[in-house]
Protein backbone atom coordinates (compact mmCIF):
# COMPACT_ATOMS: atom_id res chain seq x y z
CA UNK A 1 0.00 0.00 0.00
CA UNK A 2 1.53 3.34 -1.18
CA UNK A 3 1.55 5.86 1.86
CA UNK A 4 0.22 9.67 1.07
CA UNK A 5 2.42 13.01 1.39
CA UNK A 6 2.99 13.25 4.68
CA UNK A 7 1.10 16.45 6.20
CA UNK A 8 3.14 18.78 8.47
CA UNK A 9 1.48 20.29 11.24
CA UNK A 10 1.50 23.83 12.65
CA UNK A 11 3.33 23.12 15.36
CA UNK A 12 6.12 21.38 13.05
CA UNK A 13 6.46 24.40 10.90
CA UNK A 14 6.37 26.94 13.84
CA UNK A 15 9.54 24.96 15.56
CA UNK A 16 11.12 25.05 12.17
CA UNK A 17 10.45 28.68 12.39
CA UNK A 18 12.05 29.47 15.51
CA UNK A 19 15.43 27.23 14.70
CA UNK A 20 15.75 29.57 11.35
CA UNK A 21 15.20 32.34 13.44
CA UNK A 22 18.17 31.12 15.88
CA UNK A 23 20.16 30.38 13.43
CA UNK A 24 19.65 33.93 12.15
CA UNK A 25 20.22 35.39 15.03
CA UNK A 26 23.35 33.30 15.80
CA UNK A 27 24.63 34.39 12.69
CA UNK A 28 23.96 37.90 12.19
CA UNK A 29 25.96 38.54 15.70
CA UNK A 30 28.88 37.00 14.46
CA UNK A 31 28.37 38.78 11.23
CA UNK A 32 28.59 42.14 13.51
CA UNK A 33 31.36 41.10 15.46
CA UNK A 34 33.47 40.51 12.33
CA UNK A 35 32.07 43.82 11.19
CA UNK A 36 32.91 45.66 13.95
CA UNK A 37 37.12 43.91 13.89
CA UNK A 38 37.57 44.54 10.73
CA UNK A 39 36.72 48.38 11.49
CA UNK A 40 38.72 48.23 14.58
CA UNK A 41 41.78 46.68 12.46
CA UNK A 42 41.53 49.22 9.62
CA UNK A 43 41.33 52.42 12.10
CA UNK A 44 44.26 50.93 13.57
CA UNK A 45 45.85 50.78 9.84
CA UNK A 46 44.99 54.70 9.25
CA UNK A 47 46.73 55.70 12.47
CA UNK A 48 49.54 54.01 12.04
CA UNK A 49 49.86 54.98 8.34
CA UNK A 50 48.98 58.64 9.67
CA UNK A 51 51.74 58.49 12.15
CA UNK A 52 54.49 56.83 9.51
CA UNK A 53 53.54 60.26 7.61
CA UNK A 54 53.87 62.62 9.80
CA UNK A 55 57.39 61.27 11.07
CA UNK A 56 58.25 61.22 7.72
CA UNK A 57 57.42 65.10 7.09
CA UNK A 58 59.42 65.73 10.23
CA UNK A 59 62.45 63.83 9.33
CA UNK A 60 62.12 65.81 5.75
CA UNK A 61 64.47 69.23 5.69
CA UNK A 62 61.62 70.86 3.30
CA UNK A 63 58.99 72.97 4.88
CA UNK A 64 55.74 72.58 5.15
CA UNK A 65 54.21 74.76 1.93
CA UNK A 66 56.82 72.84 0.18
CA UNK A 67 55.94 69.51 0.79
CA UNK A 68 51.96 70.43 0.18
Amino acid sequence: MARGKRIIGIDAVNQQIETAEAEVIKAKKKYDEATDKLKSLLDKKKALQTEELMNAVMKNSRSYEEIL
